[in-house]
């Protein structure tokens, strides 16, 4: 089956042709303003490990100045000039050791990076969900409003018929009224149905950026569906990018911890030096050295602030421990709500089915019986009533069902795969 290729932050023209459910979430996914923060936050934590990374390369600066320079002592000795002084000089450092605090620093850069990522797939299964929802929402709707077209032409029928055997003598003025009361109460169900629709268009633009057109009646792949609730719950717990980027926060709190305790470690680099200075100190003339050196500098005391900040980052771990056991809470409760819908809604779109045959049944006996005056006209309209109501429950328990199995879906993390959506490359692990 084709795959559809999302590129991050691109801009796509208008269609004209309709949309699958599957190029709407594609078509979202490129361009909605949530996805693009998420991304642009994931590019910036790339872009921050790697600048950790450049703390083990060595550091090249250069320095330089010029200016007036006034000097009346130096060792010791009476001078008193006034000379134009300048300098400059290169100076290059390697880190040889730093307490850990480079190597617990990159790691902690890493996990969130990598939490960053697993949250942008996150919020892209959840919109995929949205967008799924509300393509469903709107055929549903579609259906609804073609439903209850149909209906207000039923009425009209009916109407027509009375009006008919009214000026036959067969039927009364109240007969007629009462026709023209459920053809009204029907119109108004299509207002409202229509209302229903203009909505979820609406909510479809916004999600996609094209308006609808000619929707399709999609299926939601049926392989991806848990048999069970176990199986269900032990591949979200599996598979579910919100609990891995929880536990990557989790890793990234302990890198940070290790970090800050790295201050109460000496650090020790090594330097070379170079300078090439004119008119130093007060005396005339050039002034150059070179050196090079091993540096160690060793905190004895800084009232204290690293250990609160190393007791800081130990509650921080804390913190991120009990988010990431929220996290796994949420994803199993929301997996169980999932399941509940799509096993009741399932045994009721059964119900609603024997419900729409059995009321067509009934119509169409009461419509024979009314024929030969054993029903009176208020049968008949309340068994056109009540298969038009089975119908529209019908409708809507389907496409509910439909929607149910694609929120089960994307609670086991696997929704854009069943659509066959691949993630671009930009959003791969490897950066």
């Amino acid at each position: 089956m084709r795959r559809l290729l999302l590129i991050p932050i691109l801009t796509l023209s208008a269609q004209s042709h309709a949309l699958t459910l599957e190029e709407s979430v594609a078509e979202a996914i490129n361009n909605h303003p949530s996805i693009q923060q998420k991304y642009a936050s994931f590019e910036a934590a790339v872009r921050y490990k790697r600048a950790a990374v450049g703390d083990y390369l060595p550091q090249v600066k250069l320095y330089g100045g010029v200016g007036y320079e006034n000097v009346r002592y130096n060792s010791g000795q009476r001078v008193d000039t006034e000379l134009d002084r300048s300098e400059i000089g290169v100076r290059v450092s390697q880190l040889l050791f730093d307490g850990f605090r480079t190597t617990s620093e990159i790691d902690r850069l890493d996990f969130e990076k990598e939490a960053e990522r697993l949250g942008l797939l996150s919020d892209a299964e959840n919109l995929s969900l949205e967008v799924s929802r509300v393509y469903l929402e709107l055929s549903m709707a579609n259906k609804i409003v073609e439903l209850s077209e149909r209906n207000i032409k039923e009425h009209q029928e009916v109407l027509k018929n009375i009006e008919s055997r009214r000026d036959k003598g067969l039927s009364s003025d109240s007969d007629v009224a009462q026709v023209r009361a459920r053809l009204a109460t029907s119109q108004s169900g299509y207002l409202s149905a229509r209302n229903n629709q203009m909505d979820k268009q609406a909510r479809y633009y916004d999600l996609v950026g094209q308006l609808p057109k000619d929707l399709h009646d999609p299926q939601p792949d049926f392989n991806f569906v848990p048999t069970n609730l176990v199986d269900a719950i032990r591949l979200a717990l599996e598979n579910h990018p919100e609990i891995d980027a929880a536990i990557l926060d989790t890793q990234a709190a302990s890198a940070q911890h290790e970090r800050e305790k790295s201050d109460f470690w000496p650090t020790l680099s090594l330097e070379l030096q170079a300078n090439k200075n004119d008119n130093i100190g007060g005396i005339e003339g050039p002034d150059e050295d070179a050196r090079a050196m091993l540096m160690l500098s060793y905190d004895l005391f800084s009232g204290g602030s690293t250990t609160d900040r190393t007791e800081a980052a130990s509650w921080r771990y804390q913190q991120s421990l009990a988010i990431r056991k929220n996290t796994q809470k949420q994803v199993e409760e929301g997996t169980r709500l999932a399941w509940n819908a799509y096993e009741f809604i399932g045994q009721q779109r059964g119900f609603y089915r024997e419900n729409v045959d059995q009321a067509v049944k009934a119509e169409q006996g009461y419509n024979k019986q009314f024929e030969l005056g054993r029903r009176s006209l208020l049968d008949v309209l309340d068994a056109k009533v009540e298969v038009f109501l089975a119908r529209k429950h019908y409708i809507t328990s389907h496409y509910n069902y439909n929607i149910a199995a694609y929120r089960l879906i994307n609670a086991t993390g696997y929704l854009m795969e069943s659509f066959r959506v691949d993630t671009p490359e930009a959003w791969t692990e490897e950066k």
